[in-house]
């Protein structure tokens, strides 16, 4: 035993980026039967089902990943395991089996919780999504430092971030793969694989549309990092091929696209409903500041139709101004250090939108999660601020929705302790609400004080 421990030790060290990536697909595989958002897997479980019975073209859902790269082949393999083999205690639980007090969306009527089965397939395309995430940070910051350990960090910082286990994992949210096809985007630009980029970018804006917000940036890297006579060049072929191929991602979807932004721009104002649900947060809730919207919660102040636009105009107007405020910014930048400050430019779009918009889902900090590794290892920003934004997006996620609700996949094994832990939480749900407040203004406190540092950062390599 003497002489295994120090070998095991040896071994670690030397393959500490495979210890990383088994360390943390352990974790994942433990917790992907077990849990899940019970909402949206409800949704997507009722689409596979769905699919198998009406056939593929049944399902136009937008964003179109979990209807056609993620649904349509698992509700197939799904189907075909449930009828070769007998699943048992891994097939689907009845909702209404459940006692009432496990429903947090009784309004929403959900009908099933999946099982162990249909959401470890369901996020097995995340995990993989995960996983070459941590190999592209990777190679990134390697090729940028030679220094292995600097490459690890990052390993670590992406792929074993608890509050990103628990999107990926437990939730089972798929913004894992549009943050993959972002850093492949800043990956291939930096290769000058123009082509491959704008495709990567094209897939990233078809999973989710934030992407689109990296348009600007890039052309500004483009025309700073090209020699004078390729300047118009490498544009054209970046710009073209994202044209192209986002034109044929999009064509079935262009009626879907019309309507979802209405919906999220200027939503129909509702009073009363679940603390999850934008339709019935129509002034803001979420990682922002935004969220003290929320309060009314407690003491129900009337909200008309005129307050409820005017919010949702001056929201637009924070966002243009703030998207334009950093697009200025980063014609500022000289791209000498090209690694750092495309992170930096893809980055701060992202964050202009969390620091404007009423509404920040808590998942969608996992769009600012591998450029802001890639400026912790550089120390562009402090890791205290990186875990710390990261705990406070956990702590909102397992409050929203609260904890027992995610692991509904156990109830016919744990149902008393589920009903225990539930009761317990929803006795005290108006200190749960202030704390998704503090939290979603503490979010806000945290992205401007990583923003100053990264400012303080800048003037100092560039005085």
């Amino acid at each position: 035993m003497d002489k295994l421990i120090p070998k095991i030790r040896e071994s670690i060290s030397k393959h500490k980026l495979a210890s990383i990536l088994v360390v943390g697909i352990i974790v994942r595989v433990i917790l992907m039967p077990i849990s899940a958002h019970p909402f949206d897997m409800d949704v997507w479980y009722a689409a596979a089902l769905s699919v198998v019975k009406n056939g593929p073209l049944s399902i136009q859902s937008f964003p179109p990943v979990e209807g056609y790269i993620l649904i349509i082949p698992i509700a197939y393999f799904y189907n075909w395991i449930v009828h070769t083999f007998s699943i048992g205690f891994l097939g689907p639980i009845s909702m209404s089996s459940l006692p009432k007090a496990l429903n947090f969306y009784p309004t929403f009527n959900l009908l099933y919780v999946p099982g162990f089965l249909f959401d470890t397939l369901v996020k097995l395309p995340l995990l993989l999504s995960d996983v070459f995430v941590t190999i592209v940070l990777y190679r990134v910051v390697i090729g940028l430092t030679n220094n292995r350990g600097l490459a690890e960090k990052a390993a670590i910082f992406w792929f074993l971030n608890p509050f990103l286990i628990w999107i990926s994992a437990v939730w089972g949210m798929w913004d894992t793969l549009p943050a993959l096809f972002s850093l492949l985007c800043l990956y291939f630009l930096l290769k000058k694989r123009f082509v491959y980029s704008a495709v990567c970018l094209s897939i990233g804006v078809f999973l989710k549309v934030y992407p689109a917000l990296f348009l600007v940036p890039i052309a500004i890297f483009l025309y700073k990092t090209s020699s004078a006579e390729c300047k118009l060049k490498n544009s054209l072929k970046f710009f073209s091929v994202f044209s192209i191929a986002t034109l044929l991602l999009f064509v079935p979807y262009f009626s879907k696209i019309i309507s979802v932004f209405s919906g999220i721009l200027a939503p129909n104002p509702v009073t009363s409903g679940a603390v999850t649900n934008p339709v019935s947060n129509p002034v803001g809730f979420g990682l922002t500041y935004w969220s003290l919207y929320l309060l009314n919660r407690l003491i129900n102040l009337p909200v008309t139709s005129a307050f409820v636009s005017s919010v949702s105009i001056a929201s637009i107007i924070l966002v243009i101004a703030a998207l334009g405020l950093v697009y200025w910014k980063t014609t500022k930048l000289t791209f000498a250090k090209p690694v750092y400050d495309l992170g930096l430019a893809l980055l701060l779009p992202v964050f202009a939108l969390f620091l404007s918009f009423r509404i920040i889902n808590e998942q969608w900090f996992v769009w600012a999660l591998p450029f802001l590794v890639i400026l912790s290892v550089g120390g562009r920003v402090k890791g205290v601020f990186y875990w710390g934004a990261s705990a406070v997006s956990l702590l909102y996620v397992v409050l929203n929705c609260p904890l027992p609700f995610f692991f509904l996949p156990l109830a016919p094994w744990f149902t008393n302790a589920l009903l225990s832990l539930a009761n317990f939480i929803l006795t005290y749900d108006s200190t749960r609400i202030v704390l998704l407040v503090a939290s979603g203004c503490v979010f806000s406190v945290l992205s401007v004080l990583m923003l100053f540092q990264i400012a303080k950062t800048c003037r100092s390599e560039n005085p």
